[in-house]
């Protein structure tokens, strides 16, 4: 959590632990817009202790504050001491100022919990919240304190907030999980005999990495009518933006490791299907026995279709492998 200390204005902002460092760059440019804006720091497990003295302490940090701005993201919500500073600041303002008090509290939803999701179903559901990598909900807030709080904002405020997005930007790309974004499928030519999908393939996840097995004759027919193809897919509810690392390094790769346990696979394929499923690029790569550490310039795909990826498709062929079973795991992907 945060405190903003200043002569006119205090702001409690609380956060989780693992939110520290966008935190701490909200916190930079609050001070760095105004003067009269001066910010204290404190973690969760810091300088607001646990025990008798936890609510204690947050009733007085609340006291002497004239704004909470909650943090809210997926860590927020699975920390117990967030949850008590949410509950406990709610009922401090309606308590003190009745209805009014939900106007001290401005809620700020991070990436990726959205406005709709960040309060839906509590009793702060009516709270207006905010987006912090969304620039106009950030002047919103600027605009608020300046109107209604009287703090003098400063000169240079736009240029100021495009440096703190840029920064907000890289710290999302960064720590970005590609296969926790995803739903993770396999999928074949169902036009082959089969009777359950998981006797041609069937994929596991441990420690954040794919497990696939495959066998493109599970029942061992002499003349068999083989799949055409056969794939692990990466799928987005909502896409996702590849493009976005190019504007801040053109080298920036997309990378994994794929670890081949049996000898049968020679090579794998990686598709970029974007909006509408229509595939923006397929890359052929040469596969070896054991582990094999495999890149993608992402430069070689730049375009509008890139920020808008829908698919991650790893697909394989009958000519591709040796043997008709086998098995691989695809980890370590990211961005680098």
């Amino acid at each position: 959590m945060f405190n903003v200390v200043c002569q006119n204005m205090r702001i409690f902002i609380s956060h989780a632990t693992k939110n520290k460092e966008v935190v701490l760059k909200f916190a930079e440019f609050l001070e760095s817009v105004s003067s009269e804006i001066e910010v204290f720091c404190s973690s969760e497990n810091g300088s607001i202790k646990v025990g008798k003295d936890f609510i204690k302490t947050i009733f007085e940090e609340l006291n002497s504050s004239a704004l909470f701005i909650p943090v809210l993201s997926k860590e927020y919500y699975e920390s117990r001491f967030c949850m008590i500073e949410l509950g406990v600041a709610y009922s401090y303002f309606f308590n003190k100022y009745e209805k009014e008090g939900e106007e001290y509290i401005m809620p700020f939803a991070l990436h990726p919990v959205t406005r709709g999701q960040a309060l839906s179903g509590t009793p702060m559901a009516n709270i207006q919240t905010g987006e912090m990598n969304d620039e106009d909900d950030i002047k919103s807030l600027l605009e608020y304190l300046s109107a209604e709080k009287g703090v003098h904002i400063g000169a240079g405020v736009n240029r100021k907030l495009h440096s703190f997005k840029a920064e907000l930007d890289q710290i999302f790309l960064t720590k970005q999980n590609i296969v926790e974004l995803a739903r993770i499928g396999t999928y074949f030519d169902d036009s082959i005999d089969f009777k359950r999908k998981e006797d041609v393939v069937s994929y596991s996840v441990k420690d954040n990495a794919i497990i696939v097995n495959y066998n493109v004759n599970p029942y061992e027919k002499m003349e068999v009518k083989k799949p055409n193809f056969i794939s692990m897919v990466l799928k987005y509810v909502d896409t996702i933006d590849l493009g976005r690392y190019l504007d801040f390094n053109d080298a920036a790769e997309f990378t994994f490791v794929l670890t081949s346990f049996t000898n049968s696979l020679m090579r794998i394929y990686v598709e970029f299907k974007y909006t509408g499923q229509s595939v923006l690029e397929t890359f052929k790569l040469p596969v070896v026995y054991g582990e094999n550490k495999l890149s993608i310039p992402l430069k070689e795909m730049r375009s509008k279709a890139l920020t808008q990826i829908k698919e991650i498709c790893f697909v394989i062929h009958p000519e591709d492998v040796v043997e008709e079973e086998g098995m691989f795991q695809i980890g370590e992907i990211r961005i680098c």
